[in-house]
């Protein structure tokens, strides 16, 4: 075995840790009630505040775009 055959066996070792980790934190977390969500789906939708309109921001306005002469 040589020196990158063990490098590659100990990182395929800390993955391995690292995955049961991660799903005993998972398992915690569900336990707690705070299980994996999805954050945009419990979001309001995002109004702008220049005309009030939802679905953009004031920064990108297409009132804004319209340039007076």
């Amino acid at each position: 075995m040589t020196i990158l055959d063990e490098a590659e066996d100990h990182r395929q070792k800390a993955i391995t840790l690292l995955v049961t980790a991660r799903e005993t934190i998972n398992q915690k977390l569900a336990q707690l009630g705070h299980g994996e969500t999805d954050v945009k789906k419990n979001r309001k939708p995002v109004a702008c505040g220049k005309c009030g309109a939802e679905g953009h921001t004031s920064r990108t306005c297409p009132t804004l775009s319209e340039k007076p002469e």
